[in-house]
């Protein structure tokens, strides 16, 4: 994937972040998360066109073929090992978006009320 000199700096930082949780983008590995870890948020935020949708679809198929669970709206797992990754919109619009780039979204709103999996 041809990145901009915005996306591949937005790569880099993205990298190193994920970096430190264990998921290493460059050797497509994930390690397991720390036991009393709890999960994190990390927001990719830029205006129209440019290359927020690009940069997570390349993002979602690194962490996929590192071994990520990718939660969905739909997503019903009951898994308590594995990574797992999910992609939220703030909108609905913007979830199609992505999900018709191949980046399987959902939105925020969906997620904070629909019980996703229990966490006990």
């Amino acid at each position: 994937m041809d990145f901009s000199e915005d996306q591949l700096a937005a790569w880099d930082r993205l990298s190193r972040l994920l970096a430190a949780t264990g998921a290493d983008l460059a050797s497509g590995s994930l390690a397991p998360q720390s036991d009393g870890a709890e999960g994190g948020l990390l927001a990719v935020t830029g205006k129209a066109g440019s290359g927020k949708t690009m940069l997570l679809a390349a993002l979602v198929a690194a962490l996929r073929e590192a071994g990520a669970e990718i939660v969905t709206g739909d997503w019903q797992g009951r898994r308590r090992d594995g990574r797992r990754l999910a992609v939220l919109a703030p909108t609905n619009k913007a979830a199609s978006v992505l999900r018709l780039r191949g980046v399987p979204a959902t939105t925020l709103h969906r997620i904070l009320y629909t019980p996703v999996y229990d966490r006990q």
